[in-house]
């Protein structure tokens, strides 16, 4: 059976987002992956979550990464930024971030999923041809397994878009799943890379917080901060996700391929 999934996104225009923001909270963003690129901790402190204006960043904090009986403390490199000399996490282990600073203590967990396959990306044109060109990613959901998606496109190794493309298998599991995601400028010839990220769950719920945030910023003075998985009341996510990618080159023919 072959399932298209309905795809949450956020608009493409940057909107100006008030959080609500009562007191400074610690804000802590990370995210270990199985992409070879080094392990990163930014540790902030802010008024407004999105107000990069107001970001102080945090120094001289006790930043350790734990992995079965491994534990390795983060070197400061200024900014706000920790890093770790590992470069890759292992899919299907788990890995606590604990971080210490002003006397305070936060500390997160979050687990690598194992990365699903793209099968095949294809594109299509929109009802008016001249209006758009639309492309579909197409995957096996593993069975018996929750998984939480978010697909990402480079156009020309830049990003195409900034929308959250987030989906679940709540639906479709262990099933072929499509996801159509509409885009006005591709061109033929165009190179295109999608990536499929499988999340972990706290990670889906923060993307998708902020995926809200921004719309309800149309509308809403102070929508509320995206989920955090820190215990200690800091804001932010340790989050966690394999990937998987597909490269294209755009159809002159703007057919399926």
């Amino acid at each position: 059976m072959l399932s298209v999934l309905m795809v949450l996104w956020s608009c493409e225009e940057v909107i100006e987002v008030n959080l609500k923001n009562e007191s400074s909270k610690v804000v802590i963003e990370s995210f270990i992956t199985n992409i070879d690129n080094p392990f990163m901790v930014k540790i902030t402190k802010s008024q407004g979550f999105f107000d990069q204006s107001n970001f102080s960043t945090v120094k001289n904090a006790s930043v350790q990464l734990q992995y079965l009986s491994v534990k390795e403390n983060l070197i400061e490199k200024g900014g706000g930024y920790y890093i770790s000399s590992k470069t890759k996490a292992i899919s299907g282990r788990a890995y606590t971030l604990k971080i210490t600073t002003e006397g305070e203590t936060f500390s997160a967990a979050a687990e690598v999923p194992n990365p699903v396959p793209i099968d095949t990306v294809y594109f299509q044109p929109g009802l008016f041809e001249s209006d758009s060109l639309n492309v579909f990613v197409r995957f096996r959901d593993p069975a018996t397994i929750e998984n939480y998606y978010r697909i990402r496109l480079y156009r020309n190794r830049r990003f195409a878009v900034n929308d959250y493309f987030l989906m679940t298998d709540a639906f479709s599991d262990g099933e072929k799943m499509v996801a159509p995601i509409y885009y006005r400028n591709f061109a033929p010839g165009d190179s295109v890379i999608v990536e499929l990220l499988n999340l972990e769950r706290s990670t889906w719920r923060y993307f998708k917080g902020i995926s809200e945030s921004i719309q309800q910023g149309v509308n809403s003075q102070a929508p509320g901060n995206p989920p955090s998985n820190f215990t200690g009341g800091a804001l932010g996510i340790f989050g966690a996700w394999s990937s998987s990618s597909y490269r294209i080159i755009v159809p002159r023919s703007k057919g399926k391929k």
